[in-house]
């Protein structure tokens, strides 16, 4: 009788034992998926500056997302192995760099991504409410999170005040006061205009592009300043951007003059616009109305993102 009941209670403990060892597992894991504290490092540095941002800044009442991917090294030499065709390579710019994967066609995709890490450099855009930085961007920076930070903030620029539709609607305004002049043209002289019918839509065609590359140029400088204005509230030095900016210039080995075929100023262009707007700047006026704010933050490791949640209901700082 007694053996029997040994046994009884040897494997109640054992059964104990087996299920917290696999509840312990479990919680681990979903610790390790879920938490910021078992985050990437990278992550853990976006989340320490865009606390100090926020702090002082209003970021806006949407969920903010940000991702670390491979980088363009990453796709240009996919392209180069033949991985995949000239147009449908962005898969591998975007690429988890904390994940391993399997050989693809023979070649190594996790050396590509060491790779990348260690020649792609500094790359960061914004889309559909999502800050994506190539994890390289972190070892250029290094110990200068406050010129990160400059780009953090140039990216949540382009989120929180919507520039995308401010850019079209400006494009759409300047294309139909270019239609009406076309118009007033065609008025005057409609047998010439007739003639050149095909040549005026080529000529449309041509302005068109270049009004959108001189609206998005316009855009970029415009983010600098915003990031600029959102990294002096945040306390840090008021010229950290300019420095910045000259920072990234050398180690990106920018053009110094603007060339208007392309979506971004030139050096020289850019730095000053933002030297200009922040010797205007007065920070103290700036902060005059601003009302802190609770936020919180998630992390999900599966789908890669870091996501800022906003919380306006509460007034009270959130850390």
């Amino acid at each position: 009788m007694l053996k029997k009941l040994k046994i009884k209670y040897s494997y109640k403990f054992i059964t104990g034992i087996l299920f917290l060892s696999f509840s312990f597992l479990y919680l681990a894991n979903f610790l390790r998926e879920n938490s910021t504290y078992f985050m990437p490092k990278e992550y853990k540095t976006i989340k320490k500056i865009v606390d100090k941002i926020a702090s002082k800044n209003d970021l806006g009442n949407r969920d903010i997302r940000f991702s670390i991917g491979s980088g363009i090294y990453m796709q240009y030499r996919a392209e180069e192995l033949g991985l995949c065709e000239k147009d449908g390579c962005f898969y591998y710019r975007n690429l988890d760099p904390y994940k391993n994967y399997k050989k693809v066609n023979g070649v190594n995709i996790n050396e590509l991504l060491k790779q990348s890490y260690l020649y792609n450099g500094i790359e960061a855009y914004a889309w559909n409410d999502i800050v994506w930085l190539s994890k390289s961007s972190f070892l250029t920076y290094a110990e200068r999170t406050d010129y990160l930070g400059c780009t953090i903030g140039h990216e949540l620029s382009h989120i929180v005040f919507n520039d995308h539709i401010k850019q079209s609607i400006k494009l759409s305004e300047n294309l139909k006061k270019l239609k009406e002049k076309n118009k007033n043209e065609i008025l005057i002289e409609p047998k010439k205009a007739k003639e050149n019918d095909e040549k005026v839509k080529d000529e449309k065609d041509n302005i068109k592009e270049v009004l959108e590359k001189e609206l998005s140029r316009e855009s970029e400088m415009i983010a600098d300043n915003n990031a600029a204005k959102m990294i002096i509230n945040a306390g840090f030095a008021k010229e950290t951007c300019l420095n910045e900016i000259t920072f990234i210039a050398e180690k990106m080995q920018w053009e110094a003059d603007t060339d208007i075929q392309s979506t971004h100023p030139g050096y020289l262009e850019r730095f000053e616009s933002l030297q200009n707007f922040i010797a205007k700047y007065d920070k103290s006026s700036e902060l005059k109305d601003f009302e802190p704010y609770r936020w919180k933050w998630s992390f999900d490791r599966k789908f890669n993102i870091l996501i800022f949640s906003p919380q306006k209901n509460n007034k009270v700082i959130y850390h």
